[in-house]
């Protein structure tokens, strides 16, 4: 009898084991993963890209903005910075040699479009036989091809009024009434030697009308006669000292 529970006792732990032994293998087998259910899924790999990748339709969408943008400041018309185009000062040099005073102011009014207004005036004479005594206006448009006011050919409209008391030779001519009018036509070149600086050569044709009296060139000659006169030709010429700014 004790051989026989001896038997069973040290047979009994045998068995524990060997009925333990199926539960440690399935606990084990239940630890491991199940890759099936444990898979992520197509969302979460598109959450795993790195930050480069995902802001690169970021960055590309506000490349297309700023793109836009300048599209857009292209297309706007250019009046918008007229303030900011061309304007000059000029000289009339020959006008100048002859004792007529003389400023002119050009500004740009659209893209390819200016307004320039010269005013003469002269209260001197040349010689005691010879002299102009003037005040005259001639604004003139003017067109510039391909856009570029201040720069290169231009083609120019103008109308013209002015006074005048003219001594020359035997004779002296004075406006009187109305005054001298006219319209014409122009073309022109303008050459630039720095950003600020150049030089305008101008020439022009067209009709004038004046009414004037002639009188004998002496102190306090004699009156001949009135006169009145319907001009074609010269109207307008020039070689200009220009400063842009």
């Amino acid at each position: 009898m004790l051989v026989a529970t001896s038997v069973l006792a040290i047979s009994a732990p045998g068995i524990a084991v060997a009925a333990a032994a199926p539960d440690t293998q399935q606990v084990s087998t239940q630890n491991k993963p199940q890759h099936s259910r444990t898979r992520p899924s197509k969302k979460k790999k598109a959450s795993t890209e790195t930050p480069a990748q995902s802001s690169a339709p970021q960055s590309s969408a506000a490349a297309k903005q700023k793109k836009n943008k300048k599209n857009d400041k292209k297309a706007k018309p250019a009046t918008e910075s007229v303030s900011s185009n061309y304007r000059a000062f000029k000289i009339n040099v020959p006008y100048a040699a002859f004792a007529i005073q003389n400023l002119a102011f050009e500004w740009q009014t659209s893209r390819s479009m200016t307004v320039d207004i010269p005013v003469m005036w002269s209260v001197s004479d040349l010689t005691d036989r010879h002299g102009i005594r003037t005040i005259a206006i001639q604004p003139e448009a003017r067109w510039w091809p391909g856009a570029n006011p201040g720069n290169g050919h231009f083609l120019g409209a103008n109308i013209s009024a002015g006074w005048f008391n003219v001594r020359w030779r035997d004779t002296r001519y004075q406006a009187d009434g109305l005054p001298l009018l006219g319209a014409g036509i122009s073309y022109g070149y303008r050459l630039n030697f720095t950003p600020n600086w150049g030089a305008e050569f101008n020439i022009g044709a067209g009709y004038a009308y004046m009414e004037y009296d002639r009188f004998y060139n002496i102190d306090n000659g004699a009156k001949i006669d009135r006169c009145s006169r319907h001009y074609f030709g010269l109207t307008r010429v020039g070689v200009s000292l220009v400063y842009r700014f």
